[in-house]
């Protein structure tokens, strides 16, 4: 019997990410910031389009949290695409089937835009990681179970049509922009220049 990693999926289908955006909150007063997580509602699963999705419970929940005695905002996501020219952001999928992950990199373009945290919205549901002084790109989330399913072994993913990854979103959070949103939706035509890969700076 062939030997798996522990973090390999079984999922013998696609699972699919829910399309609602996990939601955050700010106070405009001490600029804290809240993730909603929890509500009074039934964890289900979808079976729609031939895979299935799981009802998480921040996708049904109305959040209403108050900080500094004043209603918090609803930090709406930006698109990456629209702050390149300030802090530019890839990924790219790597470990295969048994070691999957997720490798995200950042080039600060203008001083002061530098991310505060990054968190991925998965199948199942969602991993924050913070940017701690001195560290360097890139930032790896590590997949385990649906979040771990790939359709071939390829390492680094070629990034094919079947895109294994679809629905999930890469947040980045900078207290200047705001809630920054990357979907792990690209596709490379056949043929064409694969991921480019960001220089990672060396330290002296």
């Amino acid at each position: 019997m062939a030997e798996f990693s522990p973090t390999r999926t079984h999922a013998t289908w696609k699972p699919r990410v829910t399309p609602v955006p996990i939601p955050y909150f700010r106070c405009q007063e001490c600029g804290a910031v809240l993730q909603g997580v929890d509500g009074d509602v039934e964890i289900t699963m979808s079976d729609n389009h031939r895979s299935q999705v799981a009802e998480l419970p921040y996708a049904h929940t109305d959040f209403h949290p108050e900080c500094c005695g004043k209603p918090m905002e609803r930090l709406e996501g930006i698109s990456y695409l629209e702050v390149k020219d300030k802090l530019d952001l890839d990924y790219q999928i790597v470990g295969s089937y048994d070691h999957n992950a997720l490798r995200v990199t950042w080039k600060v373009v203008e001083p002061g835009y530098e991310p505060r945290w990054f968190a991925i919205k998965t199948f199942t549901g969602v991993m924050t990681k913070y940017v701690t002084p001195k560290k360097w790109p890139p930032i790896v989330f590590a997949f385990a179970d649906e979040d771990a399913y790939a359709y071939c072994d390829e390492d680094p993913c070629l990034e094919c049509t079947f895109r294994c990854k679809r629905g999930m979103e890469v947040y980045c959070y900078t207290p200047k922009l705001g809630l920054i949103v990357m979907p792990l939706e690209r596709m490379v035509a056949t043929g064409s220049a694969g991921f480019d890969r960001v220089e990672v700076p060396k330290v002296n």
